[in-house]
């Protein structure tokens, strides 16, 4: 770069930092409107929305965890219907020549049939069988296990 081109450049810069400075210190400030609590209660009303204090806020999400939080004995009598309820997915898992192990356990995960695709990769990474995925068509289920699992899909 040039002395000249060095110049011109400096040049510009002061410039363009009078003509914001000329901006800032010329903005009309005093035309703006303050917030007030009249305006937030219009705006509020007009959305059909409302304000409350910290302290009514604390108040409800205090009463919400002790409603969420029921005694052991409903906690006991709770548990076993949902156990019943509980729902088996089943899905034909088909795996592909060229298929990466992420992109089986996220198939698995998306059939609902593992919760976390990255823990049952890990599983498979610890016990060495990562590379041992067959490609061909695999019947699986909720309830299987991850041993139950990597016994279905690999050749081990």
């Amino acid at each position: 770069m040039t002395s000249k081109n060095l110049r011109g450049f400096s040049a510009g810069i002061i410039i363009s930092t009078g003509i914001l400075a000329g901006v800032y210190y010329t903005a009309d400030t005093e035309n703006r409107a303050e917030l007030t609590d009249a305006a937030v209660e219009q705006y509020l009303s007009e959305k059909g929305e409302l304000a409350i204090t910290k302290e009514e806020y604390t108040s409800l999400t205090e009463t919400e965890s002790v409603a969420a939080a029921p005694s052991t004995s409903n906690e006991e009598a709770k548990t076993e219907p949902e156990k019943e309820e509980e729902k088996v997915y089943q899905m034909t898992l088909t795996i592909t020549q060229g298929m990466s192990t992420g992109e089986v356990c996220d198939l698995l995960q998306k059939g609902n049939i593992i919760k976390d695709s990255k823990e049952f990769l890990k599983y498979l990474r610890s016990n060495n069988l990562e590379g041992a995925v067959r490609a061909e068509s695999h019947q699986v289920n909720s309830k299987m296990s991850f041993d139950e699992l990597a016994k279905e899909i690999t050749s081990s």
